[in-house]
């Protein structure tokens, strides 16, 4: 986090996309709402005109706005996983305890002789290894 690029360049693309996202945040609350946005649009004015004439004074904002997407990315990330875990995988796996699948085949069973699996063999043709996928 430390390492956050804050040259003159990446905060005037920083400004610019700030300036866009607002702008559409303004379209949309006008087209569906009915409402003035005018804050919204001196918000994204604002951030045009400082990233075209001093692009430097937008380090700090820049600089919170990425500790912000990284505190929100390091959540999301916590969050899709659990349900993704608690939703998807905690059923499955009891699913497959309840009707005694084994898909790794653990079970032992102590009247087998080996547990290597015969594998069936194949006459290859030229063709099988010119396509191999």
């Amino acid at each position: 986090m430390n390492n956050t690029k804050t040259d003159k360049i990446f905060l005037k693309k920083f400004g610019l996309t700030m300036a866009v996202c607002f702008a559409l945040i303004a379209l949309v609350v006008f087209i569906r709402h009915r409402h003035s946005p005018l804050t919204i649009c001196t918000i994204s004015f604002s951030f045009l005109l400082v990233s075209l004439i001093v692009p430097g004074l937008l380090r700090y904002v820049y600089i919170i706005w990425m500790k912000l997407a990284f505190v929100l990315g390091w959540v999301n990330t916590r969050i899709l996983l659990c349900i993704i875990f608690y939703l998807i995988f905690s059923p499955i796996g009891l699913i497959m305890r309840i009707f005694r699948i084994d898909l790794l085949d653990r079970r032992f069973n102590p009247t087998t002789e080996s547990y290597w699996k015969k594998k069936l063999s194949k006459e290859f043709s030229q063709t099988d290894y010119q396509r191999r996928f």
